[in-house]
C-alpha cells in the first residue's frame, strides 16, 4: 500500500451479540477485530473482496441471525418487510443448461459461412479498373505520353539551336516518322478519291440483352394488335 511503512495482516474476526467484556478482552491482541451482529460490514467479513476470512461467532450472535434476517419461510421480525432473497435459478450449472437439448432445439444454427465484401477500387488511381470500365482509356493514356515526349524533344531541340549545339537524334527520328505517317495518310485519301469510295460509315453499336428483349416484346405486341384489328 502507498505511504504505509508497516503492513499488518488481518487476523480473525469475532462476531458477538452481547458485549460482556469481549471488546476489552480482545482489544490488545494485534490483528483481531470485533463487530456486532446488528452492524455486520462486508469490508470486515471479506476484506479486499477476498472471501474466506476466519470468523468466530458467539452463541448469542448465532441465535440473533434468524431474528435479523429471517428464514426462507418467515420474514425478519427485527426488520420491517425484509425477507431473504430467493435464488432465480434452481440449477446454477450454466454450462450444463446451455448444452442441454431443450435449449439447443430452440436456438438457431450458427452462421459459419464467411461473407467477404468485394473491394471497390478507384479507377482514377487504379489503371486496371479504369481499363475494365473504359477500354479506350489505354489509347488516350498512350497518346498523352507520346505528345508529352514530343513536347519535351521540341523543347530540347530549341535549346540546342539557341546554344549552337547539334539537334538530338531522337527529335530527327520523330520528325521523320511523323512525315512518313502524313505521306501515307495523303496517299490513302488520294486513292479513295480516285476510286470514288465514300468514307466508311460508322457501324451501329451492338444491342445489349435488355434492348434485344425490349425489341422482341415490342414486336409481339405489334402482332397482337394486328390480329385484333383484322378480327371481325
Amino acid at each position: 500500500m502507498r505511504n504505509r511503512r508497516r503492513i499488518q495482516r488481518r487476523g480473525p474476526l469475532v462476531v458477538y451479540g452481547k458485549d460482556r467484556g469481549l471488546t476489552k478482552a480482545f482489544r490488545n491482541i494485534p490483528g483481531v477485530e470485533l463487530i456486532s451482529v446488528s452492524k455486520l460490514n462486508l469490508l470486515k467479513l471479506a476484506p479486499g473482496g477476498h472471501v474466506g476470512r476466519f470468523v468466530i461467532w458467539t452463541e448469542s450472535a448465532f441465535k440473533k441471525l434468524d431474528a435479523l434476517y429471517g428464514s426462507w419461510k418467515t420474514k425478519a421480525p427485527l426488520k420491517k418487510g425484509y425477507s431473504l432473497p430467493q435464488p432465480k435459478m434452481a440449477n446454477t450449472d450454466l454450462a450444463r443448461l446451455l448444452k442441454s437439448e431443450e435449449i439447443k432445439k430452440v436456438l438457431r444454427r450458427p452462421i459459419r459461412g464467411v461473407r467477404r465484401a468485394s473491394r471497390k477500387l478507384n479507377p482514377l488511381t487504379n489503371k486496371r479498373m479504369m481499363l475494365r470500365l473504359n477500354p479506350f482509356a489505354q489509347v488516350t493514356i498512350r497518346s498523352a505520353i507520346i505528345s508529352e515526349e514530343k513536347r519535351k524533344l521540341a523543347r530540347e531541340a530549341k535549346l540546342a539551336e539557341k546554344r549552337g549545339l547539334p539537334v538530338p537524334k531522337k527529335y530527327e527520328i520523330m520528325l521523320k516518322i511523323s512525315k512518313e505517317r502524313k505521306a501515307q495518310q495523303a496517299k490513302l485519301r488520294a486513292k479513295n478519291k480516285a476510286a470514288g469510295k465514300k468514307p466508311a460509315a460508322k457501324q451501329p453499336a451492338p444491342l445489349s440483352l435488355r434492348d434485344k428483349k425490349a425489341a422482341i416484346y415490342a414486336e409481339k405486341a405489334g402482332k397482337i394488335k394486328k390480329k385484333v384489328r383484322d378480327s371481325p
